[in-house]
């Protein structure tokens, strides 16, 4: 009788694995007695697996391993599969009996070894990476995962042994034996590391940084005397070495030599030798310890000057000292020109632009402004900052078509949801759009843009006073006039010119008796804030009188 597999978790809705049972059974029956064909069965997987049918897949691996349950390819697949459907438990515990069956085989120790490191199982990886180091002792691979493992749990001891091992296999070289000298200094073995570098010392004897790192150990392990002349050997064969000249100044600063320090550091700072970011690592150093000891600011911008000249590109040392001269609180015609070169090193460096404009805003220099904001606006920065104080400065030259194309441009980069100040540029730019739109005469744009503004900020009370005066002088939509300019007297009582344009827009609704009450508070507002009256105002005192004398 043919043995029928029975497939218990088959849904009737899932064709796909009814397919699966189909073709399990016939295989069952067209095999005869000696069950189904281990071929067949993996072929189909493969294919099912190809396909990304994941579960139909597992389904017939998993049977084929009921067939041969000491099938690694089986096992190695269904560890595959397993993972693909996200039971990394079930895929580690294929590939273990893999392992289990086949101790030999290094592909599936190597998947197990990195699901083990995927889920912090480090120990049992490390236990399968011993064994492989034992079997194949020259395989670099191997010897590198071990180097790892070991990294990972901090087993220095162990890691200088692997380094050995690796070095005996590629030979001595400068990289292996840093490494090892890095370990010794974490195991605090200073003999070993002494000697890791002597080696290396003479292996290189023309790198003479091995030699100047001698002279720094000498100087950790307090053999102050020792550390000096190793230093000084180093100077003899060369007094510009980037490396000894730090390490000179670092030896005199702990012996407390503020002279011999400085001397060091400035030939270091100096130095042709020295690469840009040591400089600037260093320079900052400097600039530190003269603020934190409130020292003179003289010695320091020397300092600068002939830094700047061995490197008169590098940007972040002259920002450095930008940013000194700001916190010493140094003139402005000292800062300006430091700041003008860091634009033409970098005409998108927002930190000197802004630092300009905050300079030209406070001395009220609208050229200034247009020669700082115009080139950032041109090269279409994200920053609508510069377009609104463009558009601002060219509205106070009265050049009111470059301020709406300033603000225009402005208002394509300003975040709506980017929190309060960005949404007050957005409402400023609109509000000023709509005062330079009713000075061209084109009242309906202008209209439209003090409506944008109020979407986002319905209590803006000059946006609400010249919106209503606007429309009173149009005499339109004279309703919705009233309720602004009610408003904008609400939020801001004692503004005399508020009080007029609602006196006025009361007057256009033929309220002469009320639009007489708010002249009289104009008259007094204005007489108690010491403030002239605009031929505006008296042209509507004498046109709101003349109308109230009529009707009595």
């Amino acid at each position: 009788m043919h043995k029928i597999l029975i497939m218990s978790n088959v849904k009737m809705g899932d064709w796909r694995q009814w397919s699966v049972f189909f073709f399990v059974c016939w295989l069952s029956v067209t095999a005869g007695a000696q069950g189904v064909k281990f071929d067949y069965l993996f072929q189909e997987a493969e294919r099912q697996k190809l396909a990304r049918n994941y579960a139909e897949a597992i389904e017939l691996f998993d049977y084929c391993r009921r067939l041969e349950p000491t099938s690694g390819v089986v096992l190695y697949e269904l560890a595959d599969l397993y993972r693909y459907v996200g039971n990394d438990s079930l895929s580690i515990g294929m590939l273990e009996e893999a392992c289990r069956l086949f101790p030999d085989n290094d592909w599936y120790k190597n998947r197990l070894v990195s699901l083990y490191v995927e889920h912090h199982r480090n120990e049992e990886a490390l236990k399968h990476v011993e064994e492989m180091a034992q079997r194949w002792p020259e395989k670099g691979e191997v010897l590198m995962m071990l180097l790892d493992l070991y990294g990972q749990k901090q087993d220095y001891e162990q890691m200088v042994k692997v380094l050995d091992k690796i070095e005996v296999k590629e030979g001595k070289s400068e990289m292996l034996s840093m490494e090892k000298f890095r370990l010794f200094l974490q195991m605090k073995d200073e003999e070993r590391a002494f000697e890791e570098m002597e080696r290396l010392a003479e292996e290189y004897p023309n790198d003479l940084r091995y030699q100047v790192v001698i002279g720094d150990l000498y100087r950790d392990a307090g053999r102050k005397e020792e550390a000096l002349e190793q230093f000084k050997a180093v100077e003899a064969k060369d007094s510009v070495n980037g490396a000894l000249l730090l390490s000179m100044a670092n030896y005199y600063k702990g012996e407390g030599e503020d002279s011999l320090y400085h001397i060091y550091m400035r030939r270091l700072l100096t130095s042709k030798d020295v690469d840009d970011a040591t400089r600037v690592r260093m320079m900052g150093v400097m600039v530190h310890e003269n603020l934190a000891a409130g020292s003179d600011s003289v010695a320091i911008m020397r300092l600068f000057d002939e830094v700047l000249s061995q490197s008169p590109e590098q940007a972040e040392l002259l920002e450095l000292k930008v940013r000194y001269m700001v916190t010493k609180k140094m003139p402005r015609t000292l800062i300006k020109p430091d700041l003008w070169r860091m634009l033409e090193m970098d005409p998108e460096n927002n930190m000197a632009r802004q630092e300009l404009l905050s300079y030209a805003i406070e001395e009220n220099d609208t050229v200034g402004v247009v020669n700082v904001c115009k080139p950032a606006v041109d090269y279409k920065t994200e920053d609508p900052v510069f377009y609104y104080y463009l558009g601002v400065a060219y509205f106070q030259q009265d050049q009111l078509e470059q301020a709406v194309e300033a603000f225009s441009g402005g208002l394509e980069h300003v975040e709506q949801e980017g929190g309060s100040n960005r949404l007050k540029l957005y409402t400023n730019m609109y509000a000023l759009m709509g005062d330079i739109y009713h000075k061209l005469g084109q009242d309906e744009k202008a209209f439209q843009a003090y409506d944008s503004c109020l979407v986002y900020t319905k209590d803006d009370a000059m946006v609400l006073n010249n919106y209503a005066y606007y429309l009173s002088l149009k005499k339109k939509n004279l309703g919705r006039a009233e309720e602004m300019s009610r408003r904008a007297n609400e939020l801001e009582p004692n503004n005399g010119t508020y009080m007029d344009t609602y006196a006025w827009v009361l007057y256009q609704l033929k309220r002469y008796e009320e639009a007489g009450v708010w002249m009289d508070k104009v008259v007094e507002q204005m007489d108690k804030d010491g403030e002239e009256m605009s031929d505006d105002v008296l042209e509507h005192i004498q046109k709101i009188n003349k109308k109230n004398r009529k009707k009595q």
